[in-house]
């Protein structure tokens, strides 16, 4: 007997080593990385965090960018534009030299499109030999919120968004399928709103990150319909507290 209580002491002393040494990493990640990329995955959950977690980046004066190619409809009222929440700007066109002698280039624009003329000197240029991607400084963190596997998931924008690539990646996710591709992974069968405020203290909200926390709340627990715990409630009441309208929101969501 006293052989097994001392098994079980030293696994539950390992356990809480590994969770302090990952707590301090994290804390570690976030607190020195000053510019950082936020990649939502596909759930309306996933958006609506990853829209909190940016603007208590932006109010620790980070500098932090969502990989978000649109807003859904019904997200809209949480953020006036893309290019507020600083979408990636600097999109390149690469043409390899051994393509063709490029003499000139020039523009068209009009209210419908932009045309980008290359006039060659020499050569031939292929349509599979150009290459388009977004450029940017490498961030120093990634953080992947609601992404099962970052690889599959992404692989598509991976192409243009190439400048993600080596950075270490901080993954929060609440779903047991997870592949557990980060650095540091924080996987919880809980709803992303709880999960970003274990990170963060409640001080850190305003009404605009409490207003995106409890929209994603509200798509987690299906308006109130499952995964009902009593954290959720008292989320749900620090959220408002804090400014969250709640029937507002569910307006905007078209929740009855």
């Amino acid at each position: 007997m006293d052989t097994d209580k001392n098994v079980n002491s030293l696994v539950d002393i390992t356990a809480e080593k590994n969770f302090f040494d990952d707590s301090q990493k994290l804390g570690h990640l976030i607190s020195n990385g000053n510019n950082i990329a936020i990649i939502p995955g596909e759930s309306h959950e996933a958006i609506a965090s990853s829209l909190a977690l940016f603007y208590i980046l932006k109010e620790q004066n980070k500098n932090a960018n969502i990989i978000q190619d649109q807003m859904p409809e019904n997200l809209k009222f949480l953020s006036p534009s893309l290019d507020f929440i600083s979408y990636p700007k600097n999109f390149v066109i690469s043409i390899p030299e051994k393509s063709g002698a490029i003499s000139k280039i020039y523009y068209e624009r009009n209210n419908q499109s932009l045309k980008i003329h290359f006039q060659l000197e020499e050569g031939n240029i292929k349509k599979e030999d150009i290459a388009c991607y977004f450029q940017e400084p490498k961030p120093d963190l990634v953080i992947a919120l609601g992404v099962i596997d970052y690889s599959k998931e992404l692989k598509e924008q991976l192409n243009a968004f190439g400048f993600l690539l080596g950075s270490p990646i901080l993954n929060i996710d609440n779903h047991e399928e997870n592949k557990k591709f980060g650095k540091i992974n924080l996987v919880e069968k809980k709803s992303l709103s709880e999960i970003i405020l274990s990170l963060f203290p409640s001080k850190a909200l305003n009404k605009k990150t409490a207003e995106c926390l409890l929209t994603s709340l509200l798509l987690y627990t299906n308006n109130y319909q499952q995964n009902i715990t009593a954290e959720i409630f008292e989320l749900t009441g620090l959220l408002i507290k804090k400014g969250a309208d709640f029937e507002a929101i569910r307006k905007n969501l078209t929740l009855s």
